[in-house]
């Protein structure tokens, strides 16, 4: 019995001590925290960072009866080239289940977005990248997009003058063959984006994540507002975020109205 009070003392502790050490990373260390913060705001800074990201999207297919919940992750790798350039790589990976959508239900992963940037390495309130860009067909099939593979240019340029980041992200990519029965792979996609981060380490962010495809002439655009908070799990930060999204335009059979999104973002020491 004594063991058993002495082993539950423990993890009553050691939950304890992780509170605690949350708390301290957001108070005490509040200048480093609200720098990774800011960090997170920049498609193209120097941080190693894994996010994963949760979205819900309702009113699918053709009977607007459909659901979506999809997981994203979308790791992002610098790579420092030379003292004045970095590389950047950001695959997008998106795993999809769906519900309903035109009487299929089913989980897959779709179309796999890499986007890269050459990045200067000097600092400035400036930022910019260019680099190529290559979507896969969808991984699963008819159901989770396009067959084609596309091939194109990223780009991505902002300012960063605290307590603000604003911005735009955006490609544009070519078929380069395959099969169009279910969507191209000429497309645009474009991720206007502002942020705002407080002295301890909260953001709030604004963007929508537009994609328009250049055969069928429309657009899907759908706006996100988060807001995020910078805590410390042992020696790890960890980007907690939750929001919600609305379909500003959609194309035929895509989601629309309200929607959820959630994410963590672990960061990676160097």
């Amino acid at each position: 019995m004594h063991k058993i009070k002495t082993i539950e003392k423990s993890i009553i502790s050691g939950l304890v001590l992780s509170l605690i050490s949350c708390i301290s990373f957001a108070q005490s260390s509040g200048n480093d925290a609200k720098d990774l913060a800011s960090k997170l705001t920049n498609p193209v800074s120097d941080l190693i960072s894994v996010p994963f990201q949760y979205n819900y999207d309702a009113n699918i297919g053709i009977d607007k009866k459909g659901t979506s919940n999809s997981l994203i992750v979308q790791p992002v790798a610098p790579v420092k080239l030379n003292n004045d350039w970095n590389y950047i790589l950001r695959p997008v990976i998106p795993f999809q289940a769906l519900s309903g959508v035109d009487g299929f239900s089913g989980t897959g992963v779709g179309s796999v977005v890499v986007e890269t940037f050459f990045s200067p390495r000097a600092a400035s309130e400036y930022i910019w990248g260019v680099g190529p860009v290559v979507s896969t067909p969808s991984l699963s099939g008819k159901n989770f997009g396009t067959a084609q593979t596309g091939v194109g240019v990223s780009a991505v340029g902002l300012a960063m003058k605290a307590p603000w980041t604003i911005g735009l992200l955006t490609y544009n990519t070519w078929s380069t063959g395959g099969d169009a029965s279910y969507g191209t792979a000429n497309n645009l996609y474009y991720q206007p984006f502002i942020s705002y981060v407080t002295q301890n380490a909260w953001t709030y962010s604004l963007n929508t994540q537009s994609t328009f495809n250049w055969d069928t002439r429309r657009a899907e655009n759908p706006m996100n507002f988060t807001v995020s908070k910078l805590v410390k799990f042992g020696e790890t930060p960890v980007s907690l975020s939750v929001g919600a999204r609305y379909y500003l335009s959609s194309v035929p059979g895509g989601p629309s109205g309200w929607g959820g999104r959630a994410s963590i973002t672990f960061i990676i020491p160097e």
